[in-house]
C-alpha cells in the first residue's frame, strides 16, 4: 500500500515508552511512521535511524507536517495536556501514554479543544485490548455474574529507588502528577472501570512510606461504584519484590479473576471454565520492571486508532475514558488529604 493511503504517524518524546509506539505503529499495514522529535537531539536522530523516519528540529514543526495525521505524545506525565492541547488545535489526532492529564483543569483543556477542533484523542490503555479482559468484558457485559457485589483492584508493585533518579521528573507533583496511583495503578483503575462500571465515590488513605519521592508510593482506597457495588483499591510502588496486579469481580450468580491481562478464576453458575482460563506467561507484567510489557498490546490499541480516524468513530479508550480514569486520582488524594468520602462529579 502507497503511503499517501496510510495514516501517518509522529512521535512526540524518544524515551523508553516510544519504542512500544514506533514498533507498534510500523508493524500495521495501514499505517507509517513519518518522523520523531526529542529535546535531546542525538536520541531523536538514532531512533528515527532505527525505525526509518525523520527527525524533525522540533515538536511544532513534526505536529505541522502534512504527512502527520496522529500523534503519539510519550513525554513526561506533565506535558501530556499541553501536547494534547497542541495537536488538537492544529488539527492532528493524538495518541497519549497515560495519564491523559494531571490536573482538573487540564482534563478541561483537552476536552473542550478536542470538542472545538473535532479530532480524536485516544489514552494508552492497552490492557483493555487483551484476550481475558474482553472475555472477561463480555461476561459483565452479558451479566453472568449477576448483580454485582464487590469490584477490587490490589496493585502491590515495587519501583526501585534508581528507577525514580533515572528520570527527574518522576516523583514529583509538578511532572508526574502523583505516584502509586496516576502513574501505575491508573491503568488497574480503568480496567476496573471498564469492567465494573464507573466509580461513585471513594476514601482512603495516600501516604509516602519508602521512597525519597514528593508523592504517594503506598495507597489504600474504598470506593462505591455508580451499580452500587462496593470496592477496594491498593496500590503501591512500595511493596518489594512487587506482585502481579489483580481484579476480582464477584456477583450473586458467581465470580471472575484477573491477574494482570489473564483470566485466572472463572467460577460462573452453569459456565465451563476449561476455556477460559489463561496461563500467565508474565509478558505484559510489569510488577517489578516498567520495562517488562509486550508490545502487541500497543499494536492492538493504535490499530484501533487507525481504524477510528478511517471510520471516523471514536476510538475503544478515548478522551472521557481518559478523563474518568484520572477523576478518581485526583478524588482520591483529596479524600486522603480532607479525609472524607469524595463524589465523584
Amino acid at each position: 500500500m502507497d503511503n499517501k493511503n496510510k495514516i501517518g504517524f509522529g512521535i512526540i518524546g524518544c524515551g523508553m515508552i516510544a519504542k512500544w509506539h514506533a514498533e507498534a505503529v510500523v508493524s500495521i499495514s495501514d499505517a507509517h511512521l513519518v518522523g520523531a522529535v526529542d529535546t535531546d537531539v542525538g536520541r531523536a536522530q538514532s531512533f528515527s535511524a532505527e525505525y526509518g523516519c525523520r527527525a524533525f528540529p522540533d515538536a511544532d514543526s513534526l505536529i505541522a507536517c502534512p504527512e502527520v495525521d496522529v500523534l503519539c505524545i510519550c513525554l513526561p506525565s506533565g506535558l501530556h495536556a499541553e501536547y494534547a492541547v497542541k495537536c488538537a488545535e492544529a488539527g492532528k489526532h493524538f495518541v497519549v501514554e497515560k495519564p491523559l492529564a494531571i490536573t482538573r483543569e487540564q482534563l478541561a483543556a483537552v476536552t473542550e479543544a478536542c470538542e472545538k477542533n473535532r479530532v480524536k484523542g485516544c489514552v494508552i490503555s492497552q490492557l483493555r485490548f487483551s484476550d481475558g479482559v474482553q472475555k472477561a468484558k463480555k461476561a459483565m457485559d452479558e451479566g453472568l455474574l449477576g448483580k454485582l457485589i464487590f469490584a477490587d483492584l490490589t496493585m502491590k508493585y515495587y519501583r526501585s529507588p534508581e528507577y525514580y533518579a533515572s528520570s527527574p521528573w518522576r516523583g514529583t507533583r509538578a511532572m508526574d502528577g502523583g505516584g502509586a496511583l496516576m502513574n501505575q495503578g491508573i491503568h488497574g483503575i480503568d480496567l476496573v472501570q471498564y469492567l465494573a462500571g464507573p466509580i461513585r465515590s471513594v476514601s482512603g488513605i495516600c501516604k509516602t512510606r519508602v521512597h525519597e519521592i514528593e508523592v504517594e508510593d503506598t495507597a489504600s482506597l474504598t470506593v462505591e461504584f455508580e451499580n452500587g457495588a462496593v470496592g477496594s483499591i491498593t496500590g503501591s510502588t512500595s511493596v518489594s519484590p512487587g506482585f502481579p496486579r489483580r481484579i476480582e469481580l464477584n456477583g450473586t450468580r458467581g465470580s471472575i479473576t484477573l491477574t494482570e491481562d489473564k483470566i485466572t478464576l472463572w467460577s460462573v453458575d452453569g459456565e465451563d471454565m476449561t476455556d477460559k482460563l489463561d496461563t500467565d506467561d508474565g509478558k505484559t507484567s510489569s510488577h517489578n520492571d516498567p520495562s517488562k510489557i509486550a508490545f502487541d498490546l500497543h499494536r492492538h490499541q493504535i490499530a484501533d486508532m487507525v481504524r477510528a480516524v478511517k471510520t471516523d468513530t471514536r476510538p475503544l479508550v478515548d478522551v472521557c475514558d481518559g478523563r474518568r480514569a484520572v477523576d478518581v486520582i485526583l478524588s482520591a488524594y483529596e479524600a486522603s488529604e480532607k479525609k472524607q468520602t469524595v463524589y465523584i462529579q
